[in-house]
C-alpha cells in the first residue's frame, strides 16, 4: 500500500470547491502529483482517456501553470466517464496535503480557465480550422501578455490581446467564448501568480511543448508572435490619426 496516497472525502471536496457538503455527492477522478527535478517540464498523464471525456492533458498543463506548477508529473484516471472539470480538486488536496497553500483566488482561476478552455473546444470541436493545440497555445500567450501588463491591463486592453492573439493561431470564436477570455484575462491580471519570477518561464515552456508535438499544425503560424506589440501598434496609430487631424485644421487656418 502507497503510504502518501490521500483520500479525497466529500467534506474537503466541498470545502475546496466551496460548495455545499452533499453526502451524495460521488467522486471518481483520482489525481497523483509526483515532483520533478529543476529541469523536468510539467506533464500530465490521463491514464483513462476514454472517461476523461472534456478535459485534455494540455488543458490540465495550462490551468496547472495558473496555480504556479513548474517540475512535475500530474496523472490523471477514473473508473468510469466523468468530464474530469473536478480533478483540480484533487490537485488542490494534494499540493495542501503537502505543505503548499493554495488560495482561494488561485483555485478560483484555475477552475475558471479549465472551464472556459473546455467549454470552447467542445463547441467548437470538428470544425474546420479549429485546433485545441492553437487554443491551448493561445490560451499561454494571452497569460504571458496579461503578465506583461499587469495588474494595470483594462478591459479594451484584454479584447486586444485576446482578439489578435486568436487571429494570430487562425480561431474563429464567437463573440461569447472570446468573451470568457477576455473576462479570465482581466481576473489574471489581478491575480498574484502573475508577479512570479518563473510564471512566463513556465508558459514558454508549455507552449514549446505543445507545439514540438503537434506535428505541422503552426508551420504557417507566428510563433513570435508578441500581443503587447499589438497594444502599441494601436497606440501609435492612434497618434498618427491624431496627428494628421491636428495638422488637417492647422492648415485650414493657415
Amino acid at each position: 500500500k502507497d503510504t502518501n496516497v490521500k483520500t479525497l472525502t466529500t467534506s474537503a471536496y466541498a470545502k475546496i470547491m466551496n460548495v455545499a457538503d452533499d453526502s451524495s455527492l460521488q467522486l471518481y477522478s483520482s489525481v497523483k502529483i509526483a515532483k520533478l527535478g529543476a529541469k523536468e517540464t510539467l506533464t500530465v498523464d490521463i491514464v483513462t482517456p476514454q472517461n476523461i471525456t472534456k478535459i485534455t492533458p494540455d488543458m490540465y498543463r495550462n490551468a496547472a501553470t495558473t496555480l504556479g506548477i513548474e517540475h512535475a508529473k500530474i496523472t490523471v484516471a477514473a473508473p468510469i466517464a466523468v468530464t474530469g472539470e473536478s480533478a483540480l480538486a484533487g490537485i488542490y488536496y494534494s499540493l495542501e496535503q503537502n505543505g503548499a497553500k493554495v488560495s482561494d483566488e488561485s483555485k478560483e482561476l484555475a477552475q475558471e480557465e479549465l472551464k472556459t478552455l473546455s467549454q470552447i473546444n467542445e463547441e467548437n470541436s470538428g470544425k474546420s480550422n479549429y485546433d485545441a493545440d492553437k487554443l491551448n497555445v493561445a490560451m499561454t500567450d494571452i497569460k504571458s501578455a496579461v503578465a506583461d501588463k499587469g495588474d494595470k491591463l483594462t478591459e479594451d486592453q484584454a479584447k486586444t490581446i485576446v482578439q489578435q492573439t486568436i487571429n494570430n493561431y487562425n480561431l474563429n470564436l464567437s463573440d461569447n467564448q472570446i468573451n470568457l477570455l477576455v473576462n479570465f484575462a482581466l481576473n489574471l491580471s489581478k491575480s498574484s501568480i502573475i508577479d512570479s519570477a518563473s510564471f512566463k518561464s513556465s508558459l514558454s515552456s508549455l507552449k514549446d511543448s505543445i507545439v514540438s508535438k503537434a506535428g505541422n499544425t503552426f508551420s504557417s503560424i507566428n510563433l513570435k508572435f508578441d500581443a503587447n506589440k499589438t497594444l502599441e501598434n494601436s497606440k501609435n496609430i492612434f497618434a498618427q490619426i491624431w496627428q494628421a487631424i491636428v495638422d488637417f485644421f492647422t492648415g485650414l487656418f493657415k
